[in-house]
């Protein structure tokens, strides 16, 4: 199907809509694209936390007997283990 096709299908939908049903689409698409939004505003917001919490996490400091072994793979690896999967 072209372009025109489609385009040329959708108005001949449209004129046979009443307008309730219109108004009904539109209201639909008007929620779907705010809901896209909020979540992409969540999405960026649970990021920073994120990013804030790492960094307070590797700004703590732990004094003790024993020494962190030089093959530990750290922190980063498991909150990317818990979040990136």
């Amino acid at each position: 199907m072209t372009s025109i096709e489609l385009r040329t299908s959708i108005a001949k939908e449209l004129d046979q809509m009443s307008v309730e049903m219109l108004e009904n689409v539109s209201h639909y698409v008007r929620r779907l694209r705010s809901r896209v939004h909020s979540v992409r505003q969540s999405s960026d917001a649970v990021r920073s936390k994120r990013n804030a919490a790492l960094q307070f996490v590797k700004s703590l400091s732990v004094v003790g007997p024993m020494s962190v072994p030089a093959d530990e793979r750290g922190i980063d690896v498991l909150v990317n283990e818990k979040y990136d999967k």
